[in-house]
């Protein structure tokens, strides 16, 4: 289901250094949840860019290292930050500009909307955010708080799918 999403949001970035931040992480070692992850953390290898994957389940954590240091050459995974911390301590701690915001935590709807409030000074022009859990086709609550308010602070839906992307509205 994340394919397209992924696909498009890829083609956005176009394999040009990033740097992304993603709230939540790989949580099991099989397929499934967080394995966004795994695909950031390849695209930082191949093209550049740094990595910051943060969740505050330090078992998440430790599962997410494991699977990334052996999918991911040890000569590159310094660009791979996979980060024990609560998400809204690290965004409003964090320094650099952000080309790409993943917000997939908990399915807090309150959450996600607070993640995306703090980070949003930290955006660059032309970010990207995307959101899991959220689209048309997801049958979950995760996007109701802060998809409106993106949009009405300048946002706009490029994306509507089992994940949304949205980028800035033309000023």
């Amino acid at each position: 289901m994340r394919e397209i999403t992924f696909n498009e949001l890829f083609k956005r970035m176009n394999k040009e250094p990033k740097i992304i931040v993603e709230t939540g992480t790989i949580r099991s070692e099989g397929a499934g949840d967080g394995h966004s992850t795994l695909r950031f953390a390849k695209y930082v290898t191949k093209n550049g860019g740094k990595f910051f994957s943060v969740d505050n389940n330090p078992e998440a954590v430790r599962i997410s290292k494991k699977v990334c240091s052996y999918k991911i050459p040890l000569s590159l995974s310094s660009d791979v930050n996979i980060i024990h911390d609560d998400s809204l301590n690290f965004l409003s701690n964090f320094k650099q500009k952000i080309d790409v915001l993943y917000l997939d935590s908990a399915n807090d709807k309150h959450l996600i909307l607070k993640e995306a409030k703090i980070a949003i000074s930290k955006l660059k022009k032309d970010s990207i955010i995307m959101i899991d859990d959220a689209g048309k086709d997801a049958q979950a609550e995760k996007g109701d708080l802060v998809m409106p308010w993106l949009e009405e602070n300048g946002w706009e839906m490029v994306m509507d799918y089992y994940q949304v992307i949205f980028v800035r509205g033309k000023e």
